[in-house]
């Protein structure tokens, strides 16, 4: 109020009385707890009671309230011609106790409280320059190191041929002992140089990589699967090291104030060309232009890539061209066509050339081992529209994608044939605080008779979809074998029946897939997260199954699998991270018939992750 004498808002009173209530509450609970001890120091109070200075100067006097009658209302001239002394200057801010330690009735010292805590290089959770918080060079150049260990143990049923040689020759089944066991370990070294300020704009070059050694041990209980050698046993252990990441970027120019911008990247370069990695995901050689506009409403990419081979075993890059150029380019929109939805337009185009390749175990895999095996050439286009976010509280995510083009001489079909095959995904989930409810489909083409000339069955580039229980789905995870090829490829829910993930060619004769579930996403607390779900899963057409095992009637209907996914993070951020994830799989009637088995099959696996 203007004149008074107390300089205290009714606003701050208000937060005062708050504030005041809310000691009185903690004193009255910690006096109860402590009352034992207070009248244990009751006669040591007496005594420095004692010795309080009798002077009541030493007392400040308590500042007195001014006369309402003496405050100048509107319209009227003041009480007193003697000019009122200015109000008291209330400071904007007030030291307090720290208020991560701030406990008042404890009799313990309190440790100083500092905003600025040291740099530790060691500690990951204090400031340095070998995390990028501190420039290295002048003002602006900034390097950051990371070390990532992790750590893999996977123990699986799965159909397991028995190979050349038996251990119980006697016994004509065709598949053999379906367990397995399999440990990968990766120890990845990766620096980061850069210069600019990221945190405000994009940076105006880095030069970044990541080097990996890698080791996998795999053991399975029959011979000639590890090895195409039978005598040299049921186990393979590999060690490999390899640039996994090496690239250079360089920020072109800025195309508003708003830092909107245009940068270009070489080298091996980790890329995912959709939401959920439908069509392509993977880090390997090429270049990429980048950008945004109308202040990040719009991104797009433009990345070519020049295919280098990976290591057979260990999944890392090598530096053997691998005969294959892909180029991609995609559109987002963010906030379209409703706020809170982004929408993405794509192309993908898939030159596979004609080469003949055997991997690191001396196994024919391009091109894949069936029929008259002809080296031929695959050159693929797709053309996609994907979208991603929420419409008012409802989680939609959805995927479309037509793929057209010509395989020279497709090993199914045993001539050429003319692509024509499309793909569609949606998943829909609804939060519920701690918990999210999920639905989802998918559905990709199959191709209805593998000697017509066309190839309907839908195939991606090189995919590894978050999707349907990505990684803790047995159908996903997994990847059984068939004769020369595999059902699936490791990560990848299609069908697709090629020789090899990374070292194989896309198939477009395939019995194409249709999945349907659900699963349920629970976050207990902040350092444990849980997702439970199930799949139903069948062929759109077995047509090209029955025609490459020569089986009359197989059926569509793959079967059922239940999948549990968990992960934990013990410091509640990402420097130690572990997860666990069992699956079983249930065979259908297509499965059982295939594989001459009505087995249950699972998947047990854990994997521990430490960064610094």
């Amino acid at each position: 109020m203007p004149g008074s004498a107390n300089p205290i808002s009714p606003n701050r009173r208000g937060r005062a009385r708050r504030a005041a209530h809310s000691i009185e509450l903690r004193f009255l609970h910690r006096f109860a707890l402590l009352l034992p001890v207070l009248l244990a120091l009751l006669p040591l109070g007496a005594a420095l009671a004692a010795e309080e200075p009798d002077d009541a100067s030493a007392v400040p006097a308590a500042p007195v309230a001014a006369d309402p009658q003496d405050e100048k209302r509107p319209g009227e001239d003041s009480p007193s011609t003697a000019e009122s002394p200015p109000a008291a200057e209330t400071p904007d801010f007030e030291k307090i106790p720290s208020r991560w330690y701030e406990n008042p009735w404890s009799l313990l010292p309190q440790p100083a409280y500092e905003i600025n805590e040291p740099g530790n290089k060691w500690n990951p959770f204090r400031q340095n320059k070998l995390k990028g918080d501190f420039p290295i060079i002048g003002d602006d150049i900034f390097l950051a190191l990371t070390v990532t260990n992790f750590y893999l143990i996977e123990v699986r049923k799965l159909p397991t041929p028995r190979g050349n040689t038996g251990a119980t020759p006697q016994n004509q089944a065709f598949f053999g002992d379906p367990d397995q066991k399999q440990q990968v370990y990766n120890l990845a070294l990766s620096f980061d140089l850069f210069k600019g300020q990221q945190g405000f704009k994009p940076v105006d070059w880095r030069v970044k990589g990541t080097y990996v050694f890698n080791t996998v041990d795999l053991e399975v209980k029959e011979v000639g699967v590890v090895h195409s050698n039978p005598a040299r046993g049921r186990r393979r252990q590999t060690h490999d090291i390899a640039f996994q990441e090496l690239l250079v970027e360089k920020h072109l120019f800025d195309l508003s104030d708003r830092f909107d911008f245009l940068s270009l990247e070489a080298g091996l370069i980790p890329f995912r060309s959709d939401f959920r990695g439908f069509i392509f995901e993977d880090t390997n050689l090429g270049a990429r232009i980048s950008g945004n506009y109308d202040s990040n409403k719009w991104q797009y990419n433009l990345i070519a890539f020049s295919m280098r081979e990976k290591d057979t075993n260990s999944d890392l890059n090598t530096w053997d061209d691998r005969d294959q150029q892909i180029l991609i380019a995609n559109v987002y929109r963010q906030d379209w066509p409703v706020l809170g939805y982004t929408t993405q337009v794509s192309y993908h185009f898939n030159r596979d050339e004609a080469t003949t390749e055997f991997d690191l175990n001396e196994n024919l895999v391009r091109p894949a081992p069936v029929g008259l095996a002809q080296p031929h050439e695959v050159r693929a286009h797709y053309l996609g529209w994907t979208g991603e976010g929420h419409i008012d509280r409802i989680n939609v995510t959805h995927a479309f994608y037509y793929a057209f083009g010509r395989d020279s001489d497709n090993p199914f079909a045993a001539r050429s044939v003319g692509i024509r095959a499309f793909f569609l995904a949606g998943e829909v989930s609804y939060d519920i605080d701690w918990l999210r409810l999920r639905t989802y489909a998918e559905f990709a083409s199959g191709d209805r008779d593998p000697a017509d000339g066309h190839a309907e069955g839908f195939d991606a580039i090189l995919d590894a979809p978050g999707f349907a229980g990505g990684e803790f789905s047995f159908w996903t995870r997994q990847s059984p074998r068939l004769l020369g090829v595999n059902l699936t490829q490791r990560l990848s829910p299609l069908p697709d029946l090629q020789s090899s993930r990374f070292q194989g060619q896309s198939n477009f004769v395939n019995p194409g897939l249709f999945l349907a579930g659900a699963a349920a996403d629970v976050e207990l607390t902040p350092k444990s997260r849980f997702q439970l779900g199930g799949n139903f899963l069948r062929f759109h057409d077995s047509d090209p199954v029955e025609s490459y095992l020569m089986i009359e009637e197989i059926d569509e209907i793959i079967g059922f699998e239940a999948f549990l996914g968990a992960q934990y993070r013990p410091f509640l951020n990402n420097h130690a991270l572990i997860k666990v994830g069992p699956s079983i799989f249930w065979p259908g009637r297509a499965f059982e018939k295939i594989y001459d088995s009505e087995r249950q099959l699972f998947s047990l696996f854990a994997e521990f992750v430490l960064t610094w």
